[in-house]
């Protein structure tokens, strides 16, 4: 009796707390924005190396396609959370980039320059700031997928060209 309750109060807790994963795939354009002729994201609620109740942001899918971490010289740029767009709509792809709870952006944060590595941020220490990721403008990399139809294309007209010099030298 006593093992039947444990099980079932295991699957209970299984079901109440869904396991939260980072999404690996490509992060879609609707949430992230072009400024300074670089892509930007706003990755995470937290620095990327957090403490605290944070973890840190996951990087291992997203930097292979072009993602890195902002640095203090990528924000001479201008970059706000404006850009970003307004405090009731704004772009954010902390879904691809951590799995803390709630996955979201402050942007009350940004506004206040509270932002992993900009040189503006008067609380540079603090575990708690939002992170900015950014790569080069419409330059990531391409997925395996892409990869496979690309050669697939190119032997089709390798082929193509093949056959083509086969009847022009056999009809000749």
């Amino acid at each position: 009796m006593t093992i039947k309750i444990i099980a079932l109060l295991s699957a209970a807790a299984c079901i109440a707390s869904p396991a939260l994963a980072v999404i690996n795939a490509p992060v879609p354009t609707d949430n992230y924005i072009v400024f300074g002729g670089a892509d930007w994201a706003w990755a995470s609620p937290c620095s990327p190396y957090a403490g605290n109740s944070c973890g840190p942001i996951d990087m291992s899918y997203q930097s292979t396609q072009g993602w890195r971490v902002a640095v203090a010289a990528d924000f001479a740029s201008g970059i706000t959370a404006a850009d970003f767009g307004t405090a009731d709509n704004f772009k954010c792809a902390s879904d691809y980039f951590t799995t803390f709870e709630p996955s979201h952006c402050d942007y009350n944060d940004a506004v206040s320059h509270f932002i992993y590595n900009d040189p503006l941020n008067s609380l540079p220490d603090e575990s708690r700031l939002e992170t900015w990721v950014i790569r080069d403008a419409g330059s990531p990399a391409p997925e395996p997928a892409s990869w496979a139809m690309m050669l697939g294309g190119f032997g089709m007209i390798g082929g193509a060209m093949r056959s083509r010099r086969k009847a022009s030298i056999t009809f000749a």
